[in-house]
């Protein structure tokens, strides 16, 4: 018997190219009802019932439900990856204003359209942190960020150097929303969106100017 592979959630790896097709029909269905129905509703009868493979089949290859959501998770975390690259390219050498202004655009959409898997990952921190591991996503925006303030020096404030401006602002607003989506306060979606820009300017010179007088 094929050892177990807990790093990917796979019971065994797929060796012939017919349970590789399996694997990814499982994985490739399980992602279309994460955008449905939420990870919270998805059962392995929906699965077997989508992809028409058994359950014994499909648990031939993943060890628990949750094993291939998590595939299904990270999966689409993939897919949207080049999306999100791009976006985010496009507002790299915007003023400072334009830029915080629509990475949080950016940030706020993406957490929409993934709400109900951030609230599954919300109560599984070992599954977030398994997907946070398998992305690069945070590097890239910190690489990002950290050109764009240097590139934009004399805008932000000076008593912070631009790799600590560009954590926190990252980890201030992604924190921050977060929490608005596990929880789903009573503040409005577009105060919400509002409020998080207001604090990200606090970053900038003027906002320094502001606190001082």
């Amino acid at each position: 018997m094929t050892a177990e592979n807990p790093s990917s959630g796979l019971r065994k790896k797929p060796q012939q190219q017919r349970s590789r097709e399996l694997v990814a029909k499982i994985i490739a269905a399980t992602s279309e009802l994460l955008r449905t129905i939420g990870p919270d509703a998805i059962t392995t009868n929906h699965i077997a019932e989508v992809t028409g493979i058994g359950k014994g089949s499909i648990y031939q290859y993943f060890r628990t439900k949750d094993d291939i959501i998590v595939a299904a998770i990270q999966d689409t975390a993939r897919s949207q990856t080049p999306t999100l690259r791009t976006a985010l390219s496009q507002i790299a050498l915007m003023p400072p204003e334009q830029m915080i202004d629509s990475s949080i655009d950016i940030l706020v959409s993406f957490s929409t359209d993934n709400a109900a898997m951030i609230r599954y990952l919300a109560t599984r921190p070992d599954i977030s942190q398994e997907v946070e591991a398998n992305s690069d996503m945070s590097v890239l925006m910190q690489t990002m960020v950290t050109m764009h303030v240097q590139q934009y020096r004399d805008r932000y404030r000076s008593d912070l150097a631009p790799e600590n401006i560009a954590w926190l602002f990252i980890n201030s607003a992604i924190a921050t929303t977060l929490v608005y989506f596990e929880t789903a306060p009573s503040i409005d979606l577009e105060q919400f969106r509002t409020g998080l820009k207001h604090m990200a300017h606090g970053l900038l010179v003027g906002a320094a100017a502001a606190s001082s007088g």
